[in-house]
């Protein structure tokens, strides 16, 4: 089970202190930052960050147009005292929920599993990946990232993962991966290195060479 890190951005350190204690005995990893001076050192790390629009420096609406400017696809959550109809408006057009100070935390905790599973879905792990077969998305966890594969890519990688511990030949991919006019078995190789570039798995023990034979995605590891 992927172990979710969230990030509070809250100068009010009685509010502060209480989400930590909620959010921590919901089994979450939590950091807490009073602004976002180093939001962006540590964004790599978090799973969803939860905002207050107030703050003594930049507000909680210029960090986030900062998170997805840089095209980060992490869920924000608005807390604020702003309850009128207008700040509602356009902090759910820059983050993704907006919530009223002062607020209930088991709505709280329910918005937060609700938009973790519709964001990450639910995964399968193999080692640092984190797979979700329904949505075609891989995460690595190491650099609490996705993975951003290619069309082809993807479709080879699942293809693999579909049939993980099965040995899969050149001619099986050739059937399944490229259309007809691309036929080519030299591009299989080619393919196969990136994918194995972009999941940290270039020693080729996650998607193994059987040589010979072809290609096996591996879902058991000696220790």
């Amino acid at each position: 089970m992927k172990e979710y890190n969230l990030l509070i951005i809250e100068d009010d350190h009685l509010i502060g202190s209480l989400l930590v204690k909620i959010l921590q005995r919901e089994g979450y990893k939590v950091y807490w930052r009073t602004d976002g001076k180093d939001m962006l050192e540590i964004i790599k790390h978090i799973d969803l960050v939860i905002m207050d629009v107030m703050l003594p420096d930049e507000d909680g609406y210029l960090l986030t147009r900062k998170l997805k400017n840089r095209g980060l696809p992490i869920p924000v959550i608005f807390l604020s005292a702003r309850g009128d109809m207008d700040s509602k408006l356009q902090g759910l057009e820059i983050g993704d929920e907006y919530m009223v100070k002062p607020f209930d935390p088991r709505e709280l905790l329910l918005r937060i599993r609700k938009m973790l599973d519709s964001t990450y879905g639910t995964f399968v792990q193999i080692l640092h990946l984190y797979i979700d077969a329904e949505r075609k998305r891989v995460f690595n966890g190491s650099l609490h990232q996705e993975v951003l594969f290619t069309a082809t890519e993807r479709k080879l990688f699942f293809y693999l993962y579909e049939n993980r511990g099965r040995i899969l030949s050149k001619e099986h991919f050739l059937e399944y991966v490229w259309q007809l006019e691309d036929r080519n078995p030299n591009l299989i190789p080619v393919h196969i290195k990136k994918v194995r570039a972009k999941i940290q798995d270039e020693l080729g023990g996650i998607i193994e060479t059987i040589y010979g034979e072809g290609y096996r995605l591996n879902t058991y590891f000696k220790s």
